[in-house]
């Protein structure tokens, strides 16, 4: 691969521009995407299928109007809970997929698979371990995508040592400080305005697929079980259309703090004089 020739542009944009760019990485690389998105996706799909009483049908009968509207709210929220503390492990093969593509235009599953398993002590200690048993977790869960938003490209993609070996080495935590130190203001209004443009395209792709049903069968009425896949398919379909989001956001944020672009130039330039192809 060639560092100044890459399959997405290295421009600053803003964040509209990210969201329609996220679309059409969306549309380009839909089949690595997809099955990216089965391999990471898929486990914890089924967990919290099975945490929400999926399998059983006991839990799934309809009680009255009052215990039916509860129950779809605490669905609701419980999943969409649920989806974002497993995000960071379940989208990491998509993150992983997009820093191979940028460069070399293709997918090497056995390289991802390795990049992956390098980096999941790592993902546990930060995303699994620590998040879960702060002080107030339901407030401190998301904690991460408002303060180090992309505290999983610093693990997946530059691959820091947890601690250092040698006096020159950065760490993962001295790494993800450098980055998002000084931004915390522009990097907390991103966090919520993709947190706004997240609930809402959950939110309409829920309602999307009930008026679908609804075409299909003439019927509003909609089962439990319907409701539970509808929502987390909706969730889960988000999360990873924001992880696009947030990788791209995380090349932006480089370009603005750090130059990067001018940086992959003059590497490649400098391989080229070397006579080597990078």
């Amino acid at each position: 691969m060639q560092l100044d020739r890459t399959y997405i542009a290295i421009r600053e944009r803003d964040l509209l521009d990210i969201l329609d760019l996220s679309l059409h990485v969306f549309r380009v690389f839909f089949f690595p995407l997809i099955v990216s998105l089965a391999v990471g996706v898929l486990p914890f799909f089924l967990l919290l299928h099975w945490w929400q009483g999926g399998f059983d049908p006991a839990q799934l009968q309809a009680d009255d109007l009052y215990y039916e509207f509860s129950w779809r709210w605490s669905t609701g929220f419980t999943t969409a809970f649920g989806v974002v503390l497993a995000a960071p492990l379940a989208t990491s093969i998509i993150t992983l997929m997009l820093g191979q593509t940028m460069f070399s235009q293709r997918t090497e599953p056995v390289q991802v698979a390795r990049d992956f398993f390098g980096s999941l002590p790592q993902l546990i200690l930060f995303q699994v371990i620590l998040r879960p048993i702060l002080l107030f977790p339901f407030l401190t869960a998301f904690v991460p995508f408002a303060v180090w938003p992309y505290l999983n490209e610093i693990i997946l993609l530059e691959r820091n040592p947890l601690f250092k070996s040698k006096s020159n080495q950065i760490t993962t935590m001295r790494r993800s400080s450098a980055l998002h130190g000084s931004s915390f203001g522009e990097l907390f209004s991103r966090w919520l305005a993709n947190a706004a443009f997240a609930a809402t395209m959950a939110t309409l792709m829920l309602l999307a697929m009930w008026a679908t049903k609804f075409w299909m069968t003439g019927s509003l009425q909609i089962s439990r079980l319907t409701f539970l896949l509808f929502v987390e398919i909706s969730c889960w379909l988000t999360a990873s259309y924001f992880a696009v989001v947030r990788f791209l956001n995380y090349l932006d944020l480089r370009i603005r703090r750090e130059g990067w672009e001018v940086e992959l130039k003059m590497r490649a330039e400098a391989a080229r004089m070397a006579g080597q192809l990078i």
